[in-house]
């Protein structure tokens, strides 16, 4: 008999029912089964698509002189913090204008960043390629036409470029994270200090940001990671400035060799996710003991503050980051795709969109890339519901247990998720025919959105109070019912929105397609890429345009059903007791998910 205290512990780790039972196993086989394989993959001299081969410690002998080549991993630990100053410091300033502010274009800011969002790191590669090109960029030509100058203005395709193009996509991802604990900062506390003596900035640098510590840090590590495994920006913009990094050299060296060497790339993936794990414990020791308490009692207020001449400073950075963000690139993608060449102003036709329509493949193209986006995103937004539904009505063990697991492809994004999925899904003999088709297509693409879905997924659940449910059972009905007809109701215009945003990002992934997709499977991504690699940018930019065309009409009926699903949520009230509690409102502001769909109260 084992002792009492074990036996608690396995009572809470071993879920009773088998829905549990079975969630716990998908978690397990989808995050965590990868790393695990992609560890033990390090060490083997086989390919996972051959099976055999020997236990070997080869590859991290070969590791180093990878790591070093042209100074990838230096770049690489540069590029990501420069990304995370800037994209956090970008963030932080919109998030403050939004929530805290009476700073003009403040209401242009959410908009943005959502269209920002749904945006691929793909588009902003190529856009910005064809706006700061240093021979063809658009913003360059401009200048030499106006002076008469042989000279250049900016270029992107450089260290700097990189980090700046990098950072106007990530500022957008880590607002949705600020916006919240922005909003639920009490003003009583800036007046006190202010009625002290201390200058606003005081306040702002003294209170506002030590009082969001919990958070910066958080954002800070997602930073960090996103710019470690960044793989788009560096693969299409570095490669043009001879430039280095570490996701570019995994890629690198699965292309270089046939079959793929996929011990060596793993053991480069490795050495990231080592990163990564370090960023998380530093994390965790900065934030260990420390309260950060920004909500009080009645007292507690969410005014705005006046900018008063200030006012037209914070217009103007809201305008500079529209302009920067959105109109820029999309802007010059539409004029590139009408061009004969990137930097040809002359001859503007439809010849780009003639040679896309005459290619047969076209059709399939999209068709392909329309398919495993909405069943990838459908799948992984069940799981990320699932997991947060499930969460909040398990012991703190079990929920602790699901979180970390659902947290885990941060240790193995982009690039090196892909890698982890062809050790996890094709070293098996009887599943490795999977490799090319589009069963691992999807299932690389849930592991590649699950962590950010059950983000938005979480706070969908918790604005649902679970009083709701039971005063349904007492009434009379069945718990599946009582979940089917309040939660799942309820959670519907969420589950829209988290499906949109998953089903956006993955067509606009390449690392996925681009490690695990056959000549069959392609998606529009690794097309633009090839359309990239190939030198047609003005084809590819008619291809980009396409897809976010296609893009912004599935937003439309998104939102057309969203409208539909809340006014028939609202005419035909859920059939609960008197005696319910009300709806709980979220009180400690408005959180990212609500504000990016438009549910913010």
């Amino acid at each position: 008999m084992p002792p009492r205290p074990l036996a608690r512990l396995r009572r809470q780790l071993i879920p009773r029912t088998a829905g549990w039972t079975a969630l716990f196993a998908i978690t397990g086989l989808l995050l965590v089964w990868p790393l695990i394989m992609l560890t033990v993959g390090a060490f083997r001299t086989a390919s996972p698509l051959q099976g055999g081969g020997e236990w070997s410690v080869a590859a991290f002998g070969r590791m180093w002189a990878e790591l070093n080549a042209n100074n990838a991993l230096s770049n690489s630990i540069l590029f990501s913090l420069g990304t995370t100053v800037f994209g956090v410091g970008i963030a932080a300033v919109l998030a403050f204008l939004s929530q805290r502010t009476d700073s003009p274009l403040r209401r242009w800011i959410t908009p943005t960043v959502v269209i920002a969002v749904s945006t691929s790191a793909l588009f902003y590669a190529i856009a910005y390629g064809l706006l700061g090109n240093e021979y063809t960029g658009a913003v360059n030509v401009l200048y030499r036409s106006l002076t008469g100058s042989s000279g250049t203005i900016v270029d992107v395709e450089s260290f700097a470029g990189l980090i700046f193009v990098d950072s106007i996509h990530a500022a957008a991802f880590v607002y949705l994270f600020l916006v919240g604990p922005f909003g639920a900062l009490d003003r009583s506390h800036e007046e006190a200090a202010m009625v002290a003596g201390a200058s606003r900035s005081r306040v702002l640098l003294g209170i506002n940001l030590p009082m969001l510590t919990p958070i910066l840090i958080s954002v800070m590590l997602i930073g960090l990671i996103s710019g470690l495994q960044s793989f788009t920006t560096p693969l299409i913009l570095g490669s043009e400035a001879n430039l280095s990094f570490l996701s570019v050299r995994i890629f690198h060296v699965l292309q270089r060799s046939n079959p793929p060497a996929y011990s060596d790339a793993s053991a480069l993936a490795l050495v990231l996710v080592a990163l990564i794990l370090v960023l998380a414990g530093v994390q965790a020791w900065i934030l260990r003991g420390r309260n950060f308490t920004s909500l009080t009692g009645k007292s507690y207020r969410r005014d705005r503050l006046e900018l008063g001449k200030w006012k037209y400073v914070a217009g103007a950075f809201v305008a500079g980051y529209v302009f920067f963000a959105v109109v820029a690139p999309l802007a010059v993608v539409v004029l590139a795709s009408f061009q004969p060449f990137p930097g040809v102003y002359s001859n503007l036709s439809t010849r780009n969109y003639f040679a896309l329509f005459k290619n047969p493949a076209l059709g399939d193209l999209f068709v392909v890339t329309a398919t495993v986006s909405a069943i990838g995103a459908a799948l992984g937004t069940v799981l990320a519901f699932t997991i947060a539904y499930v969460s909040e009505r398990v012991s703190p063990l079990r929920r602790m247990l699901l979180r970390v697991t659902t947290m885990v492809p941060m240790a193995m994004p982009g690039v090196i998720g892909a890698v982890a999925v062809i050790w996890a899904f094709t070293s098996i003999p009887g599943i490795r025919k999977l490799y090319g088709t589009p069963v691992l297509l999807v299932i690389g693409f849930v592991i590649a959105v699950v962590t950010v879905l059950v983000q938005i997924a979480s706070g969908a659940v918790a604005q649902v109070s679970r009083d709701l449910e039971d005063a349904t059972r007492t009434a009379g009905a069945s718990p599946l019912r009582a979940v089917l007809g309040i939660t799942v109701r309820l959670l519907v215009p969420h589950f829209l929105a988290g499906w949109f945003l998953a089903a956006v990002l993955i067509m606009g992934n390449l690392e996925v397609p681009l490690l695990l997709s056959s000549p069959g499977t392609q998606t529009v991504a690794v097309q633009t890429y090839g359309l990239v690699d190939a030198g047609q940018h003005a084809q590819a930019a008619a291809l980009l345009t396409l897809l976010v065309a296609a893009v912004a009409l599935a937003g439309l009926i998104v939102v057309g059903t969203r409208a539909w699903t809340r006014r028939r949520n609202t005419s035909e009230s859920v059939p609960v007791p008197a005696s319910t509690p009300a709806f709980p409102r979220n009180e400690v502001g408005p959180s990212p998910v609500l504000e990016m769909t438009g549910d913010a109260r």
